[in-house]
């Protein structure tokens, strides 16, 4: 992608580090928006695994926090530095070649560019099945570039880390070990992508709540119907054997 179409800038980030965000002028972004129905369309048909709940219509947070719910433990991982480790290599074949020269800055999604999560998500499908396979006797759900994992017997943690680092780390990528999480249900309500689950179910946290006040006072009706669908809640059924 010429340079010309774009511009990129710094912000900073939590942990006192900057992130290079990129933003595409006005006329490149309706031609990279008019290609997300096509990279959606991609999505559907390439994710066998169903891990994903990210970018992919149906499927939200929420969802995926629902698949956790019952179990004691919760692992969750982060892929360090994910969209600018993701490259053409990656969803070559997955993907149309004139759509990738259309969407990728450097071989790379930039951050900021609309197709960019799309195609990161389309990217880790195979890693996706992989580890379904691999690891068993545990749940598994994937949003973004966080992995999440629950499980009965503490100990598995050890033997999910070692065995998932290694299959990331054949795709190129690499985990945040700076963000590895594990916790104990038994400590009451957990957090997974945001949503907070218990034993019972998944709820909003107390975050999404007082957003929810806010677009109440601020009558922001169409932020106040996203956050309410966001935050819908539902009790799983319950599992043979628990």
């Amino acid at each position: 992608m010429p340079s010309k179409k774009y511009r990129k800038f710094k912000i900073n980030k939590n942990n006192g580090k900057t992130r290079t965000v990129y933003s595409v002028n006005n006329k490149y972004k309706v031609r990279l928006k008019a290609l997300m129905p096509g990279l959606e369309k991609r999505l559907l048909e390439q994710d066998s695994s169903g891990v994903n709940y990210a970018f992919e219509r149906g499927k939200n947070c929420v969802e995926g926090a629902l698949k956790h719910v019952g179990y004691k433990y919760t692992l969750s991982m982060d892929l360090l530095d994910f969209f600018d480790s993701v490259t053409k290599e990656h969803v070559s074949g997955l993907i149309d070649d004139e759509v990738l020269d259309l969407c990728l800055i450097d071989d790379a999604p930039k951050q900021g560019l609309p197709t960019s999560p799309l195609i990161a998500t389309i990217a880790l499908l195979k890693c996706d099945e992989i580890i379904l396979n691999e690891i068993k006797d545990a749940a598994y759900t994937r949003y973004a570039d966080d992995l999440t994992f629950s499980f009965n017997n503490r100990s598995y943690h050890l033997e999910i880390q070692s065995r998932v680092t290694s299959i990331v780390e054949s795709f190129g990528f690499k985990i945040n070990t700076h963000k590895t999480r594990l916790q104990n249900f038994k400590n009451g309500r957990i957090i997974i992508n945001g949503v907070g689950v218990d034993k019972d179910g998944v709820h909003p946290t107390r975050k999404i709540l007082k957003k929810i006040r806010a677009a109440e006072h601020q009558k922001n009706k169409s932020s106040l119907v996203g956050l309410r669908e966001w935050s819908k809640c539902k009790l799983p059924k319950k599992r043979k054997g628990l």
